[in-house]
């Protein structure tokens, strides 16, 4: 599956897809949102929920600069090795 691919299912589909397939592999809180990270296939996908509605706002697909600018923080490279 690419991106793009992924980008034209249904919210319902793509969370079906990050929940069978997917892998999570960090977790931030930004203001009222849980923003859960997953690799999909060779791409990383952003879950946006909102724990006071229960609802997932967001699922967004991100580039690999984009995982590295919004979790470097979490990012420890001795993992990687």
């Amino acid at each position: 599956m690419t991106p793009e691919q992924f980008r034209q299912l249904t919210s319902l589909r793509q969370m079906e897809l990050l929940f069978e397939q997917g892998r999570e592999l960090m977790c931030r809180i930004y203001i009222f949102y849980n923003v859960r990270l997953y690799a999909l296939s060779d791409f990383f996908v952003e879950v946006w929920y909102r724990q006071t509605s229960n609802k997932i706002d967001r699922i967004i697909v991100l580039g690999i600069d984009d995982v590295i600018d919004l979790y470097e923080g979490q990012i420890n490279l001795k993992d990687l090795f």
